[in-house]
């Protein structure tokens, strides 16, 4: 005599398949929340490494410890041309304010010469790091100078702004300048770990 061997229902199966598809949209959220907060720590990660190397940088400097950066390329076209150290004590054109910042943003640039800082958020493998961006993505660190505007208010991205600190990117001594994070696309971050930083180079 045969066996008749009983398998699962349509409606055990629809259970099932029910079931799966409940645990993939919770794994999928639980997935995403966790990608978006690793994202974000490593963006702020890398926004306190370019404060601290610019730090080093200008305490080096500014001190005279050093006279020529042993890390940042003077500006000259493009980040893959400029290849001659920057000069504190040149104070000329080619060894101005902006050919420093600029050279700051090939050291971390995706065609420059340093550490490489691509934004975790952008989706294009973008640099991290920009000189004077305005439009800009979350995540981005902007190396910029400051505005008058800034100088009137008293303020930039959370960071106190004095007198005489709106600085033209062609002067040659004492300048100052401002990096900033995006916290969200668009908008500078004012608080915490995400405000701006004055700096001045001397």
């Amino acid at each position: 005599m045969k066996q008749l061997q009983k398998g699962f229902s349509l409606v055990e199966l629809l259970v099932v398949v029910a079931i799966i598809g409940v645990l993939a949209g919770v794994g999928i959220v639980g997935y995403q929340s966790y990608t978006d907060s690793a994202k974000s720590r490593v963006a702020i990660a890398n926004y306190n490494s370019v404060k601290r190397f610019i730090e080093t940088e200008l305490t080096l400097l500014n001190n005279q410890i050093q006279t020529t950066s042993g890390a940042i390329n003077a500006y000259d076209t493009n980040c893959a041309g400029s290849t001659t150290k920057f000069d504190n004590t040149a104070n000329n054109a080619a060894n101005n304010l902006g050919a420093f910042l600029q050279g700051i943003v090939c050291y971390f640039a995706t065609d420059g010469y340093g550490n490489v800082f691509k934004n975790p958020y952008a989706t294009d493998g973008a640099s991290q790091v920009v000189y004077n961006g305005s439009a800009t993505t979350k995540g981005t660190i902007n190396i910029r100078l400051i505005t008058a505007a800034e100088v009137t208010a008293g303020t930039a991205a959370g960071a106190t702004i004095s007198a005489g600190q709106a600085d033209a990117a062609t002067v040659t001594a004492d300048g100052d300048f401002i990096v900033t994070y995006y916290g969200t696309a668009g908008t500078e971050s004012t608080t915490g770990d995400e405000k701006g930083k004055v700096f001045t180079l001397q």
